[in-house]
Formats: structure tokens, sequence, C-alpha cells
């Protein structure tokens, strides 16, 4: 049996438990009662205003963190002593999105260079991308970045391909998703009143939006040294020719 608790409960559990020492009284009660009735795993949900409380539950009661978010931390402690924890572990991974659009009547794709940050280092022109937030769709993750990072309504279409990597920021594995986009209806009937697509770069992220021809983005030389972006941008070439199929054969 796992058990869940809070220290926000009731606001009668709050009030006994927002002294330090009191609450680690009542939490070796609490524990000693839990082994007696075999419970195994314990989580503890610690909100930022009671964080004075953490340190007696890693420091005296064997806890350890689970993982953190604004506002909170979890933390856990496995109670058998003769078997290892069957908890899982915190958050390992981010999800994050590469947005793939063509302009239906050039067949150039859009391509932006970054004010800040390794990108923009290499003068590097790349897809618009981002991080999914918590519980947004990486539909709507490649719908949001694209508006937010250059102006334009577009509608999700399909998947390119996705790639995973380890070791990033807090050693958390990274999943890539390049999505294939489409202008938006209120987009292509501008091209097709013979007008052409304002680009609006982000002000506060983005130095420049421009439409490119494919095979001059995949030149680039950090992309042409990595055999990784060289087959994602294979992908995405083929994909832009409408070469994307399932296994079963259709589009």
């Amino acid at each position: 049996t796992i058990l869940t608790t809070t220290t926000t409960t009731t606001q009668q559990q709050t009030t006994s438990i927002n002294d330090a020492d009191t609450f680690s009284t009542h939490l070796a009660s609490a524990l000693t009662i839990w082994t007696a009735e075999q419970r195994k795993g314990i989580w503890l949900k610690i909100p930022t205003t009671h964080s004075h409380l953490i340190a007696p539950a890693t420091l005296h009661h064997g806890f350890d963190f689970q993982h953190a978010e604004a506002g909170y931390c979890v933390l856990t402690k496995w109670l058998p002593t003769n078997s290892l924890s069957r908890l899982p572990n915190g958050p390992t991974h981010q999800v994050g999105i590469g947005a793939l659009v063509i302009h239906p009547t050039t067949g150039k794709m859009l391509a932006v260079q970054e004010k800040s940050g390794p990108a923009a280092k290499w003068k590097l022109w790349k897809m618009p991308t981002g991080l999914a937030d918590p519980g947004e769709d990486i539909a709507a993750a490649a719908v949001r970045e694209l508006k937010e990072e250059t102006g334009l309504d577009c509608v999700f279409d399909r998947i390119v391909c996705f790639r995973q990597s380890h070791g990033g920021l807090f050693d958390r594995s990274d999943m890539f998703f390049v999505c294939l986009c489409k202008l938006a209806p209120s987009q292509t009937e501008i091209l097709e009143k013979g007008g052409e697509i304002e680009l609006r770069p982000q002000e506060e992220e983005i130095l420049m939006a421009e439409w490119m021809e494919m095979e001059e983005y995949a030149e680039q030389e950090v992309w042409r040294e990595s055999p990784l972006y060289n087959e994602m941008n294979g992908a995405m070439l083929r994909a832009a020719r409408g070469g994307v199929v399932s296994d079963g054969g259709d589009d």
C-alpha cells in the first residue's frame, strides 16, 4: 500500500504542524503507525509556505525529494527495509517541438534566428522551436510557438519525426518532435488575393524570421556536421515534398 499525505489537508492539521518540532514529532508517530500497518511508499506534498518542514522530514526521518514544482515539493520514503523502493522517479523528460512550415507558393520553409542562446552564437537559421507546457499537447505547442515567435496562424498537420537525447539541463532527457504545420485559411486567403504573409518576429527572443530554401537551410555547417540533424533534415525534406507515408502506404 502506498500512502499519500499532505501538510494542508485541513486547517486543524495545518495549525498543528506549523511548528517544525511539532511536525517532526507527529511524523515520527505516523511513520511508526504506517510501518505497523505494513504501508510501503509514503509521499509528502509540502507547499512552499511550509518549506521549513522539509528539513525535519529529510534530515531526521529519511525522506528524500521526488520532485518540485512552483509552489510545492514532493518527498518520498520507502518503508520496507528488506526490499528496494518501487516508487517512481520524478519527471525525467522535457518535451520540445520544432515547427516545419512550408510556403504554399514558393516551397520555402519558415526559419528564424534567435537573439540569444547557442543558436544565436552560430547565427543559425532554425525552425521555430520551444518546450511544451505542462498538460499541453504536442500539436497545440507547435501552433502556439509559431504564433509567439513569428505571428503566424497555423494548423497542425502531422509529426514528421522525433528524437530522444540525454544529459540535458539538470540531467533531464529531451524528447523533440518535428511537427509539420500548415498556414491557417486566414493566411492562405492573403496569398490567394495576391498579397504576402507578414512575419512578425517575437521582440524578446527572435532576431529575424524569413522564408528560405530548404536545401540552403540543411547546408548550414552546424547541421551538416551532425549525423542526427542530417537525418532529421532529410525527413523534413521528404515531408515538405509529400513523402511522409504510414506503414500501410496511406498519407
